[in-house]
């Protein structure tokens, strides 16, 4: 399972102690015997039903204001909090493992040219931030507070100075509220396209593409048109 959440960790440092967000990865665990006739040890269906009350307060939420949660939002707690949830309502339960998905560090890789896409090559990297959508229903998800392992590429024609350029942009978006940034009050991938764009235009990198992922599903690119 995946799921989008925003928290601040009283346990880490001045920057993990902001307000920021991740992308999490859940997998949960059975063992056992496998089953006859079905020919399986369980129906993923019984793993997916057991868990959706739990994945449903935890995605698109802000984890310090669960019960069971507030104090510590680290992942082992978080693993524990799971564990304790599904309890014996899952048969066969072995254990569970909380990752997050974005590297937590600069760490730009080099992305060669996608012909299928007409992208040329490109630095991807990950930020760690939060955000809510004001500018939504109160009733869509994405209004309260939730975060992302964000996956960000860009292309430029000089990219060894965009390198450069992108560890300082880094620093600027990582472990933040992008509500807190001037013209990212409503930050959806279109928006941050737009802003990572300008962003580098403006500390003369002429940007040749810009892409934004927020979810394992959910990418935008931007060619500054």
């Amino acid at each position: 399972f995946f799921f989008e959440a925003a928290h601040s960790n009283a346990h880490g440092d001045q920057r993990c102690a902001r307000l920021h967000g991740h992308s999490y990865r859940v997998d949960i665990i059975v063992g056992g015997e496998v089953a006859a006739p079905a020919g399986w040890l369980m129906d993923y269906g019984d793993i997916k039903s057991a868990f959706l009350p739990y994945y449903r307060m935890l995605d698109h939420a802000h984890l310090n204001a669960i019960e069971g949660l507030e104090a510590d939002t680290r992942l082992p707690a978080m693993r524990c909090w799971i564990l304790n949830k599904l309890g014996d309502s899952l048969p066969g339960l072995v254990d569970v493992q909380v990752s997050i998905v974005g590297d937590c560090a600069f760490s730009p890789v080099l992305i060669p040219v996608e012909s299928a896409l007409a992208l040329p090559e490109r630095w991807r990297f990950t930020f760690e931030a939060a955000q809510s959508l004001p500018q939504l229903s109160s009733e869509h998800p994405c209004h309260a507070m939730h975060g992302h392992s964000y996956r960000a590429e860009a292309g430029a024609k000089d990219m060894k100075r965009l390198r450069v350029e992108l560890a300082v942009v880094y620093e600027e978006l990582d472990h933040r509220c992008l509500n807190d940034l001037a013209g990212l009050e409503g930050a959806t991938c279109e928006q941050l396209c737009g802003w990572l764009w300008q962003r580098l235009d403006t500390s003369n990198v002429t940007p040749l593409v810009v892409v934004v992922q927020e979810t394992e599903s959910a990418r935008c690119i931007y060619r500054g048109l």
